[in-house]
């Protein structure tokens, strides 16, 4: 008898773990709520609270050409093949929330780096949708982002400020990345990089890697379980790690 309440009490316990844990998975955004619907909450969470964005914090060790507080909040670009997110609402001055550190205003001998796994179709719809609530762009952006695949990868790097890149090429970061697969080892070089700006000032820098390695081989096999975004810079090595296996929504994987 007492293992039959065992039995009862364990199948219960299981029962609330599973659907807290479907209720989760359904509040999040791409996990089932139309795009079209998406607002500025639900977009924000997108750019700073998913798996296709990652985080970590580096010393600055280069003295800003600007003071921070009069760095522009970084914009995100919805066009070509990439998607470069910044603040949500964009315009106006003061400090971009997805760049600044969580406790408030930024150290000012660190920064928060922030990395965009920019390819993925769900960057590049919320891009366009977040475009779409300010006004700045037509609702028929959305859909063309929604309908069409990147023929590369593209990673981003955004920074409150980015003077490491400013009067340089972005060429020139090229031969100092690289994404690597944990389980292949396999190091993949970026075929090209370019600058998404704001204004005058670089807000951030795009790398392109190819999705088909020269063997035929996918450089991002399907059973993969983490990929390293490695990036040095003003002599610091920015490594952040992404789990393709999380960046599904809706519709499947989406990297």
């Amino acid at each position: 008898m007492a293992k039959t309440r065992f039995s009862r009490y364990t199948l219960t316990v299981l029962s609330v773990l599973v659907a807290a844990t479907l209720l989760w998975a359904a509040d999040k955004p791409w996990n089932g709520k139309p795009y079209q619907s998406w607002d500025a909450k639900d977009i924000q969470q997108i750019m700073t609270d998913s798996p296709w964005v990652a985080s970590t914090t580096i010393q600055r060790n280069w003295h800003p050409a600007l003071a921070q507080k009069d760095v522009p909040p970084g914009q995100m670009i919805a066009g070509g093949v990439q998607s470069v997110p910044g603040s949500v609402g964009g315009g106006g001055a003061g400090t971009n929330p997805n760049l600044s550190n969580r406790s408030g205003e930024a150290s000012e001998t660190e920064q928060k780096v922030m990395v965009y796994w920019a390819s993925s179709k769900l960057m590049r719809v919320a891009s366009a949708r977040r475009a779409v609530l300010n006004g700045s762009a037509p609702e028929s952006d959305v859909q063309k982002y929604a309908t069409t695949v990147n023929s590369q990868y593209a990673v981003a790097l955004a920074m409150q400020d980015m003077t490491p890149f400013e009067g340089k090429e972005a060429s020139a970061f090229q031969n100092e990345c690289f994404l690597e697969g944990k389980k292949s080892k396999v190091k993949v070089s970026p075929s090209r990089a370019e600058y998404q700006k704001n204004g005058d000032r670089v807000a951030a820098v795009v790398f392109f890697f190819p999705k088909t390695a020269a063997s035929g081989e996918p450089t991002i096999a399907s059973d993969e379980t983490d990929v390293v975004f490695s990036l040095k810079f003003a002599n610091q090595t920015v490594r952040v790690n992404f789990k393709p296996k999380k960046m599904v929504d809706q519709f499947g994987p989406d990297l």
